[in-house]
């Protein structure tokens, strides 16, 4: 089984729980992807430099 996965990237956010004027991405991944695989995807998705910048999901 696969998952799609949305990924909202690049806004500001206005409060605790709003986002606003981000970018939409996604990406699909299997059902058993490891955290650390996760990880990886969304940076090669978003062409961020692991070594640079952190990613937090």
């Amino acid at each position: 089984m696969n998952i799609s996965i949305l990924l909202r990237h690049s806004g500001i956010w206005e409060s605790e729980v709003r986002y606003e004027r981000y970018k939409s991405d996604g990406i699909v991944v299997g059902e058993n992807i490891s955290y650390v695989n996760l990880i990886s995807a969304i940076a090669i998705e978003l062409n961020i430099d692991k070594l640079k910048k952190n990613v937090e999901i």
